[in-house]
């Protein structure tokens, strides 16, 4: 065990801080950036936690003292985006502020600090080592997977990771579960939460290693808007949602040298892998007091959810994380073991980041607040307005969000009561490939099995008479329901694309996902509850196996773009080809022109040169971005007829006199697309021998 004295400490926090500020200035290196940032963060959120959860258990409140960090700098960052404009300053106050507060409170409040209380060196000999032999060989195949995955990245175009990675890929990642879950069924040490965070960290950045140069669409987006505001210090038009995010990304960035991009590649799937496993460890260990084994099981199992949100930084992505936080430390929160105003905090954090997911946060502080107040007229009144108000909350948000786009009321509502009873069909595929068929027909079912495993979570919660516990959960759970339904039978939405009006809906539907994770937990926590206990058949300890590390690997494959027999995500990726043509349109005139093409050479444009241009308020490349955008003319082209009309009609939308359009050859249309554009463009460019036809169109 380690302790300081208050003067220590603050010469500690003077040292590291004096090391930061030279690194910052004059060094600007990111290796001691990376090194005195992680102390920075670790020390602060350690003695934070400290002060403010005391009462918890160590692994649970450091992470909760991390969010406290996080929550002041997007705070502290919209505010100063809001009312002035972000620039270095911002970054120091808030690098300076942040030991001036913890040490101001320990000295207030007379906390004591402790570090690495139960490390000793005796421990570090053969014999004990030995007891480490499983967690070891845990972390060496998840290191020798980080490697493999290196290796195989790649510029080009990849429709899905796994048509990069192969069988010994996969057999590796099913070894490393498998020993993975034999350790959290033979070790109860709470150390085993540092293999869950590695193994997390290690699937949620399978797609960031793999594609070098990005990975999805949103992100891309995000990454741009960070750049123009860590060079002007603002954006126009205002944005008044996602600042917090972007906050903590710029002093994240500058804290630790790394940059820009890089820190929003990583800020998500590393977060996620420290909150995710650690809140749905604890809270399950310590508010729900299940077994060590069980609450590491369910940690693994949690996966079912799917985690494809956190394979990439967006603030909607984000947003899902501090809900999913929430949910599994509502059992600390009712037993009071965690302050309430810690969610009030989160809900603030969240509001600067995304309000779809700040929001129910809010909703449910607010009621949790309200279940507290001692006058019982009061406490009902304010508690049946609370759920009227909740109630509508979401469905209220976007019909504003869609009229400040210029959406007009009459159609933002609607009412069809068909809308909501839509249900999903049972499917059974088969190409008697019986691992692939296998994990399709659960993925293609997965709603089905879902359902079924929350009413078993139910049926068991009811059976156990352990319902007060979850009472909590189950009113969040069923506000969200109420929004979903009030969303879908109301509200049209018209500033996306065909294919995209049910996005916003499938938002909140995985919020209710979230909201019921619990209740899944549940289901496997009573259904392997006695194969859990020790002395049970070892065929009862390997159908366990087994059935946990099917839940891991089903997941994992399907958090990815797929392409295989059964199914073409057709998510594209961008690629060095379209960074070229991007690059050669823009080199190739100095007159107004828009560009017709698929969204990632889009993506790509917008990575180079940014939001340069708009023409009668359209971005000038197609984007399927607004209302009343050029991307459908890019489909009516590369879809139907790359006609001289068609191009006319897009550059009459635009007000320009100069059209490109590009054609990705791997389009399934795009042989015909470039027979029918080769006749009637004024001419033609191929980019890397083709990879990327470019069709010039003249007025």
């Amino acid at each position: 065990m380690i302790s300081f004295s208050k003067n220590q400490l603050i010469w500690w926090q003077a040292l590291i801080l004096a090391i930061l500020l030279l690194n910052t200035f004059l060094l600007h290196s990111p290796v001691v950036g990376i090194i005195f940032g992680i102390i920075y963060l670790s020390l602060n959120s350690k003695k934070l936690s400290d002060i403010l959860c005391s009462h918890m258990h160590k692994g649970l409140k450091n992470v909760l003292g991390l969010i406290f960090i996080l929550a002041y700098i997007s705070i502290i960052y919209t505010i100063v985006y809001h009312v002035w404009f972000i620039n270095i300053w911002t970054y120091l106050f808030i690098l300076i502020s942040i030991p001036i507060i913890v040490e101001v409170l320990s000295f207030s409040m007379h906390t004591q600090h402790t570090f690495l209380k139960n490390f000793e060196i005796r421990h570090l000999n053969i014999t004990n080592m030995r007891r480490f032999a499983l967690p070891i060989a845990v972390l060496v195949l998840d290191a020798i997977l980080f490697y493999a995955l290196w290796q195989k990245a790649n510029v080009g175009i990849i429709r899905s990771p796994w048509e990069l990675v192969g069988l010994k890929f996969w057999t590796i990642f099913i070894l490393s579960n498998i020993l993975l879950v034999i350790t959290f069924l033979r070790k109860r040490t709470a150390k085993n939460i540092f293999l869950l965070i590695i193994h997390f960290l290690l699937i949620t950045t399978i797609g960031i290693v793999l594609y070098p140069l990005g990975f999805g669409y949103d992100s891309f987006i995000h990454q741009t808007v960070l750049g123009i505001i860590d060079k002007t210090g603002t954006i126009e038009p205002r944005l008044y949602v996602y600042v917090g995010q972007y906050g903590m990304t710029l002093f994240l960035s500058k804290l630790s040298g790394v940059s820009l991009i890089a820190v929003n590649k990583f800020l998500l799937p590393l977060l996620f892998s420290i909150i995710w496993p650690s809140s749905i460890y604890y809270g399950l260990r310590y508010g729900f007091k299940w077994s060590y084994k069980a609450s590491y099981l369910s940690a693994l199992l949690s996966l079912i959810v799917g985690f494809s949100f956190a394979t990439m930084t967006t603030p909607q992505s984000l947003s899902y994380l501090m809900v999913a936080l929430v949910v599994f430390i509502l059992s600390e929160v009712n037993r009071k073991k965690i302050p309430l105003y810690f969610l009030w905090i989160v809900a603030a954090m969240t509001m600067t980041i995304h309000p779809l997911g700040g929001i129910p946060i809010v909703y449910l502080a607010a009621i949790l607040s309200i279940f507290r107040i001692k006058r019982k007229f009061l406490r009902i009144l304010l508690y049946y307005i609370s759920w009227i108000m909740a109630a509508f909350s979401l469905p209220l948000l976007l019909a504003i969000y869609q009229y400040i786009n210029n959406i007009p009321w009459t159609k933002i509502f609607t009412f069809n009561m068909q809308n909501i009873l839509v249900l999903p069909l049972i499917n059974f595929r088969s190409t008697y490939n019986f691992p692939l068929d296998f994990i399709h027909n659960l993925g293609a079912n997965h709603i089905w099995i879902y359902i079924i495993l929350v009413l078993l979570g139910l049926f068991f919660i009811i059976r156990a008479n352990k319902f007060i516990f979850f009472r909590r959960h189950l009113i969040f759970t069923f506000i969200l329901i109420l929004n979903f339904v009030i969303t879908k039978i109301f509200l049209n939405f018209n500033l996306q694309i065909s294919y995209q009006k049910e996005d916003y809906v499938n938002r909140i539907i995985f919020l209710i996902i979230i909201s019921v994770l619990p209740l899944v937990l549940t289901a496997f926590y009573f259904l392997f509850k006695e194969a859990l206990k020790n002395g049970k058949a070892i065929w009862q300890k390997i159908w366990l196996v087994v059935f946990t590390v099917i839940i891991i690997t089903v997941s994992v494959y399907f958090s990815y773009p797929i392409y295989d027999r059964h199914g073409n995500s057709k998510s594209f990726n961008v690629t060095a080809t379209d960074i070229k043509t991007v690059k050669a349109i823009e080199e190739s005139t100095d007159k107004p022109y828009i560009v017709l093409a698929n969204q990632m050479v889009g993506v790509a444009a917008i990575n180079e040169y940014g939001f340069a241009h708009y023409y009668n308020n359209n971005f000038y490349y197609s984007m399927p971005l607004g209302n009343n955008n050029i991307y459908n003319e890019y489909l009516s082209m590369i879809e139907g007829q790359a006609s001289r009309d068609a191009a006319l009609v897009a550059m009459d939308k635009a007000g320009v006199d100069k059209l490109y359009f590009v054609v990705n050859n791997y389009w399934h249309s795009a042989k015909q697309a470039i027979d029918q554009a080769s006749h009637v463009a004024d001419e033609h460019w191929l980019i890397d021998n083709g990879v990327n036809t470019v069709f010039v169109y003249n007025r």
